[in-house]
């Protein structure tokens, strides 16, 4: 009798692990497993404030290495320049801020690209293809798990989607030409889609 009602519950957890999408497992995965990563960009990590980071960026436009973006709502940066500090044909214009809690702590960082090159009849420059460039670059960057395919509700395209530990690293095509990236927090952003229901 205990062994078969043993069996009943092995049988429906399997049933209810199995219903997972495999997003939902890899998150449940790579939070149980303690790791803990805070790395964001130009070396901002999660925890710190909102007031640290407008320094850094301070320190960064000052060192002319990004300008404010479009309507002064993001920073802007450009990235793939020539070792003379030109624009090339594959240089991409990135516009970031972070993700703050109701506290002002930096719990992500969202951020935009495009091909500064980018025109509709420019096929390499579209967000397909920058989407496949940016995994590339931030596997590169941020070592460890691969990106899996997730669909987008309501949309046509495909995202990406990394995570290790608590650190996501989520990327999907905006339009033809820009590629959004998000880096959260998981523990954050679970905890914030939970108050909104």
């Amino acid at each position: 009798m205990n062994i078969s009602r043993l069996l009943c519950l092995l049988f429906a957890a399997a049933s209810l692990a199995g219903c997972k999408s495999e997003y939902q497992q890899y998150v449940d995965e790579e939070l149980a497993s303690g790791v803990s990563q805070d790395s964001l960009i130009f070396g901002m990590r999660m925890g710190q404030t909102k007031k640290d980071f407008f320094t850094i960026c301070w320190e960064l436009n000052k060192q002319k290495l990004i300008s404010q973006g479009t309507g002064n709502t993001t920073a802007r940066y450009i990235t793939d320049r020539d070792t003379a500090g030109n624009k090339t044909l594959w240089s991409k214009d990135m516009l970031f801020y972070g993700i703050f809690d109701e506290n002002d702590i930096m719990q992500g960082m969202q951020m935009t690209y495009s091909y500064m090159a980018w025109a509709p009849w420019n096929r390499d420059k579209q967000s397909d293809s920058l989407l496949l460039r940016l995994r590339d670059e931030y596997i590169q960057g941020y070592p460890g798990n691969p990106f899996i395919e997730i669909a987008i509700k309501d949309s046509e395209y495909t995202a990406l989607v990394k995570i290790d530990g608590n650190r996501q690293i989520l990327m999907y095509p905006k339009n033809d030409k820009d590629v959004v990236v998000k880096i959260e927090d998981l523990h954050y952003k679970l905890n914030d889609e939970w108050k909104k229901e």
